[in-house]
C-alpha cells in the first residue's frame, strides 16, 4: 500500500489547479512539505483513504470480483485529479465536505464502484485516518531526510570542536571551562532524544473505521460478524488502531505527536539562542548565517539564522495551543472544533522551517577558537575557585567558600596569577589564621598543579563530545 500512496502523491503533485498554501505564515512555506501539507492536496488524502477502503472491501471478498476489477491505477488516477478547491465548491451546495468528495468521486469512477464508496463508514472514519496518514508521510518522507542532514552536519561540528577550549557559562557569566564540542553536544543530545520521541509518536497515530459512534454497528452487519476488520484495514494503511473510538478517535495520539514536534522545536530554538548570544561582539566565538543592517553600515553579522530558529518556537507554541485546547468534545462525539484541526499542521510547517534554518546554520558555522581562548583567559584562573574551595574544605578549612569568595578572588583579580600562587602569598603575608596554612598543606599536589592549568579542568567534556559525535540518528520510514 505504501507504493500506492506514493503513486497517489505523485499524481496529485502533477495535477494543475491545486492551491499550494499551507497553514501558518505565508513567509514560511517549505517547498519540501507542499506535496503533503498544501491545502490543494487535502482532497488527495481523503481520496486515498476512500480508495484504500474499496481495496480492503475487495480483499475481504465483500466487493465481488466483477466490481473489484475496476480498482485499477488508471481509475485511481482519475479520482486523484479531484482538488480541494473543487470539493469546496460542491460543499457550498451540499453543506458537507465528505458528501461533496463522494459526489466528485462518483463522477470520476466507474458506476459499479459507486455502491461500495464510503460503505459502512462515517465522515470522520475517513478524515481522522487521512490526518494520520498525512502526518505519517510528512514525517517519514520530508522530515526524516532533513533531520538526518541536520544530524550529520551537527555531529561534524561537534567532532571538529571537541577539544577547543571554551568558557562555560551560567547566568551568562563565566563559570567553568568546557569545550565547544561539549556545548554543541549538549544541545545535540536534546535534539536526538526529541527526534526519537517524535518518531515513536508518529508510529502511534490513529485511524478509525468504527462508524458513526464507534460501535462498528454497520460494519458488523455489512462487513464481518467476527474478527477485527478495523484492525486489518488500518494495518493495511499503516496507521494504528484505537482500543475504542467514538465518532472521533481519541485525540491524545495526534496531540502527543504534535507535542513532541514542539519539543523538537524547543531544542532547535536552544541552538538558535546559543548561536545568537555567542555571535554577539561581547562573545564573538561563533559566526553563522548573518545579515548586515539596513542603516548601520558597520554591522556585518546580525545573527538572523539564530534569531529566526529561536523565535519560531513562539509560533510553534501558539499553534500547539490548538490541539491542547481541543481534547474535550461534547459526549466525545461532536466536531465543533474540527475547523481548528485544519490548522494543526502549521506546527509541522514551523518545525520544518527550523530544521531548514539549522541546516543553514551548520553549513555556515565557524567557531573562532582564538577568540574563545581570549575569553577563557580573561578569567581562567579565578574560575578555579570551585576546586580551590572544595580542596580547602576537604582539608578542614571552615568557611572555605567565604574565604575564596571574599578574600582570595578579589586579591587574584587585583594582582593576577593563579589561585594557588595567591593562597601562598596570603599565607606568606600572615594575613589569615594558621588554619589556612594547615589546610593548604593538606591539599594534594596534583590539585595545586591543576590550579595553574585551568584548561585541563574540563572533566569529561572531550570524551562526551566525541561520544555524541558518534551517536548517529537512525530513523526508519
Amino acid at each position: 500500500m505504501r507504493d500506492l500512496i506514493e503513486f497517489a502523491l505523485r499524481v496529485a503533485s502533477e495535477t494543475l489547479g491545486r492551491r499550494k498554501d499551507m497553514p501558518g505564515n505565508p513567509r514560511y512555506q517549505p517547498e519540501q512539505l507542499l506535496m503533503y501539507l498544501a491545502y490543494g492536496t487535502w482532497a488527495t488524502w481523503l481520496v486515498i483513504v476512500e480508495w484504500m477502503w474499496l481495496l480492503f472491501l475487495a480483499k475481504k471478498g465483500i466487493m465481488p470480483e466483477e466490481d473489484a476489477k475496476h480498482l485499477t491505477k488508471e481509475n485511481f488516477a482519475k479520482v486523484l485529479a479531484i482538488t480541494t478547491s473543487q470539493m469546496d465548491k460542491v460543499e457550498d451546495k451540499l453543506k458537507h465536505d465528505i458528501l461533496a468528495l463522494l459526489q466528485l468521486m462518483r463522477a470520476a469512477m466507474p458506476e459499479p464502484l459507486h455502491k461500495w464508496l464510503h460503505y459502512s463508514l462515517t465522515s470522520y472514519d475517513v478524515i481522522s485516518t487521512a490526518y494520520s496518514l498525512q502526518y505519517k508521510y510528512t514525517f517519514n518522507k520530508a522530515f526524516v531526510p532533513m533531520i538526518l542532514e541536520v544530524d550529520e552536519l551537527w555531529r561534524q561540528r561537534i567532532a571538529e570542536t571537541a577539544e577547543y577550549i571554551q568558557m562555560g557559562r551560567t547566568h551568562i557569566q563565566h563559570a567553568l571551562p568546557i569545550t565547544a564540542g561539549f556545548w554543541l553536544a549538549s544541545a545535540h543530545a536534546r535534539f536526538f532524544d526529541n527526534v526519537s520521541e517524535m518518531a515513536r509518536r508518529n508510529g502511534q497515530l490513529l485511524g478509525k473505521f468504527s462508524g458513526a459512534v464507534g460501535s462498528k454497528a454497520a460494519g458488523r452487519v455489512l462487513i464481518s460478524q467476527a474478527g477485527d476488520y478495523e484492525e486489518e484495514a488500518l494495518k493495511m494503511m499503516g496507521v494504528a488502531q484505537p482500543r475504542i473510538s467514538t465518532q472521533i478517535p481519541p485525540p491524545e495520539a495526534i496531540t502527543r505527536f504534535l507535542f513532541e514536534s514542539y519539543m523538537l522545536s524547543g531544542s532547535l530554538a536552544q541552538l538558535g539562542e546559543d548561536i545568537r548570544i555567542l555571535q554577539a561582539p561581547e562573545f564573538g566565538e561563533v559566526l553563522s548565517a548573518s545579515s548586515s543592517s539596513s542603516t548601520m553600515a558597520h554591522k556585518k553579522a546580525n545573527p538572523i539564522a539564530g534569531e529566526n530558529i529561536a523565535g519560531m518556537q513562539i509560533l510553534t507554541f501558539a499553534e500547539l495551543c490548538k490541539p491542547l485546547l481541543n481534547l474535550v468534545s461534547d459526549l466525545q462525539r461532536d466536531l465543533r472544533n474540527s475547523c481548528v484541526m485544519r490548522d494543526y499542521s502549521a506546527i509541522l510547517v514551523y518545525v520544518f522551517q527550523q530544521l531548514k534554518t539549522a541546516k543553514r546554520i551548520f553549513k555556515s558555522f565557524k567557531f573562532d577558537h582564538e577568540r574563545a581562548r581570549v575569553n577563557f583567559e580573561e578569567d581562567m584562573y579565578v574560575v578555579m575557585a570551585e576546586l580551590m574551595h572544595l580542596a580547602l574544605q576537604h582539608s578542614g578549612l571552615k568557611d572555605s567558600h567565604q574565604f575564596v569568595n571574599k578574600l582570595l578572588i578579589p586579591q587574584a583579580k587585583m594582582f593576577g596569577d593563579d589561585l594557588a600562587t595567591n593562597v601562598e602569598l596570603i599565607i606568606k603575608n600572615g594575613s589569615e589564621s594558621p588554619d589556612l596554612q594547615l589546610a593548604w598543606e593538606g591539599v594534594d599536589e596534583n590539585i595545586k598543579k591543576l590550579m595553574k592549568n585551568p584548561e585541563k579542568y574540563i572533566g569529561d567534556c572531550v570524551k562526551l563530545a566525541k561520544k555524541e559525535a558518534e551517536r548517529k540518528l537512525r530513523l526508519t520510514v
